[in-house]
């Protein structure tokens, strides 16, 4: 697939981005959140995890810290977890500019995510990125951790404590968090998102996820996982507006290491700000025209025949 058709695979997958990465784009990158330095998504991982230390963040009636509100990622973008350089040729391209921006990888600390070699070829705007419709552009979901990072979210704690609920703006997403020690399921049950189960450590939520099938990705650069990941968040308030968010990922088919991401959570204080219906399928016409330029559908390939 030549240069042009993937622009504009990576024009349609940002279009739902772009609105909320609109305001941060015109007014660069903030030079503090919660008093933590924002030159890098590392600088600001750092100091945030210094601020947990001290805070102590609002309460439910049980006792638990209370995540509850409208969030949106700060310190991310949708173009590449491993950052754009300045001199990045799709900065200048005419019909979806790219922004320059840090990598949101904390470790390794070259900002790389650590691939096998065979893998590396397929992320970082390979042959995904050049052969393959971004799932997300299919009105599927984003996955994790890009649903949290490109789009504002709803978190809700019921007060039976068996659940977490994180609704999102993409395409109606929510994730439904169990926080019982119930068994988990067998290993062949997979889905788009996984399953996630919670708990908490101190004042922190932990929640891993396994039995993801690796239909998303975690870009629009094509970066990947499979089958086999097995992903865990960390959330932590550090002030009463912002929380920490981390992300481990581990994937021994693809990767050589775990490694991380971090950014920022803040809280959404709009009056009347509300989760809004998004009919990406009812309004979607660029997929025909796609598909008629040679583009597939992803669904875990190439990864999943190599």
């Amino acid at each position: 697939m030549h240069r042009g058709l993937a622009t504009i695979v990576t024009f349609v997958a940002a279009m739902a981005a772009a609105a909320s990465l609109a305001a941060a784009q015109e007014s660069g990158r903030p030079r503090v959140i919660a008093g933590c330095p924002t030159t890098d998504n590392l600088a600001f991982h750092t100091c945030a995890l210094q601020k947990a230390k001290t805070f102590n963040p609002p309460r439910t009636a049980s006792g638990r810290p209370n995540l509850q509100g409208y969030w949106r990622g700060r310190l991310t973008q949708a173009f590449s977890v491993e950052g754009v350089p300045a001199d990045d040729p799709l900065i200048k391209d005419p019909i979806m500019p790219w922004v320059a921006a840090p990598p949101e990888v904390i470790e390794p600390a070259d900002g790389r995510i650590p691939y096998q070699p065979w893998a590396a070829a397929l992320g970082r705007r390979g042959v995904n990125f050049k052969e393959y419709i971004d799932p997300r552009t299919t009105c599927s979901t984003a996955g994790i951790p890009r649903l949290a990072l490109q789009d504002a979210g709803q978190i809700l704690q019921p007060p039976t404590e068996d659940h977490i609920l994180w609704l999102h703006d993409d395409h109606h997403q929510f994730r439904a968090i169990a926080m019982g020690q119930r068994p988990a399921v067998g290993r062949d049950v997979k889905a788009w998102n996984g399953l996630s189960r919670g708990r908490w450590d101190g004042n922190t939520l932990v929640v891993e996820t396994a039995n993801l099938n690796g239909y998303t990705w975690l870009d629009d650069s094509g970066n990947f996982y499979t089958d086999t990941a097995r992903l865990t968040e960390r959330l932590t308030m550090i002030d009463p507006d912002t929380i920490h968010y981390e992300v481990t990922l581990e994937d021994p088919t693809v990767y050589t290491r775990p490694w991380r991401l971090a950014w920022a959570l803040v809280r959404e204080k709009e009056p009347g700000f509300e989760l809004i219906e998004e009919a990406c399928r009812e309004g979607e016409r660029s997929l025909g025209r796609l598909r008629e330029q040679g583009a597939r559908f992803y669904f875990g390939v190439p990864w999943r025949f190599r």
